[in-house]
């Protein structure tokens, strides 16, 4: 599946580009040609087990994609914005995607002037029912995880790892060691959602419509955690009690509420630190933050480094 995909990439415009110019040191990196667009793919692949797919593109022509592929399941975090919410100054926010297709032909579409930017692992039959189950016998295949993956776009846990994936930068000599330890780790926190749900006595159990409105809950987090959010706003969408909500949010998410909203935004702001030349403080504005103290007070809680100290690592 990853050769058909690197080949799928140069038939639209993308040309292989020496990794290091990209601040990669391992894997393959490819940049979009200038008359089609503007933009790179980073992908690194492993046997036919899982592929990473670091993705900054923009084309400025409509263009199409069709290609085979075996039977895999893809989780990923995706941000697309359409050329004229861009005008307008709109800055759409990372969305958690996960898919499970069988033998199939995927078929897309890129938009003219639709900035995409995304963060993907896809994982083959090899990984799930070879690698896992002969590393841990206990884990019998895919079952938990096809129960987690279909259709459902809230995966405690999932949007950091997959934040740090993209931005995570290893060396050649420890690349494996690193994307083998994330990508199951990865799956784990998708067979433990399960294995949590499972779990719970039928007595104990949350209502279905409780569940739902708080996935709604989660769902518009994940859209608008950069703007000013308030709990009472968050309870009106779930049709609960605040109280309700914050002890039904970190019985099932395992955080509170004000502590994922705060991984979400220095998670984009770790992106943004990395690739943006911008000025802290606007990067602060841009990620939810009002004042420039409280984003830099956050994020060295959060990683032991002030911003600035931060950008200079990953530069």
């Amino acid at each position: 599946m990853f050769q058909q995909y690197l080949s799928q990439i140069s038939e639209i415009g993308f040309y292989p580009v020496d990794t290091a110019v990209k601040h990669r040191y391992c894997g393959l990196s490819y940049e979009l040609d200038a008359v089609l667009g503007k933009g790179t793919i980073w992908c690194y692949g492993v046997d036919k087990r899982y592929g990473i797919v670091v993705s900054d593109f923009v084309f400025n022509c409509d263009v199409s994609v069709q290609f085979e592929h075996p039977p895999f399941f893809l989780v990923g975090l995706a941000t697309s914005t359409p050329q004229k919410q861009r005008q307008y100054g709109r800055q759409h926010t990372p969305s958690l995607v996960t898919y499970a297709g069988q033998d199939d032909v995927f078929r897309g579409e890129f938009k003219k002037g639709t900035i995409v930017r995304s963060v993907n692992v896809s994982f083959l039959p090899d990984f799930y029912t070879g690698f896992l189950t002969e590393r841990y016998p206990s884990i019998s295949g895919l079952g938990h995880i096809e129960a987690v993956i279909n259709d459902n776009d809230v995966i405690p846990g999932a949007t950091e790892v997959l934040h740090q994936l993209g931005n995570f930068r290893p060396s050649r000599s420890i690349a494996r060691m690193y994307y083998d330890s994330k990508v199951t780790e990865l799956v784990s926190m998708m067979m433990q959602q399960e294995i949590n749900r499972q779990s719970l006595p039928a007595n104990n159990r949350i209502p279905e419509c409780d569940l739902a409105n708080l996935n709604q809950v989660m769902a518009y987090v994940n859209a608008h955690y950069t703007q000013e959010l308030y709990l009472k706003t968050l309870a009106r969408q779930a049709g609960m009690s605040q109280t309700k909500l914050t002890s039904l949010f970190k019985r099932v998410y395992g955080t509170t509420i004000s502590e994922y909203i705060r991984s979400l935004r220095i998670n984009l702001a770790k992106e943004m630190l990395a690739d943006d030349n911008g000025k802290i403080e606007t990067i602060a504005h841009t990620v939810g933050y009002r004042f420039l103290g409280n984003f830099s007070a956050a994020f060295k809680d959060a990683t032991g480094l002030t911003p600035k100290a931060y950008r200079k690592t990953v530069r």
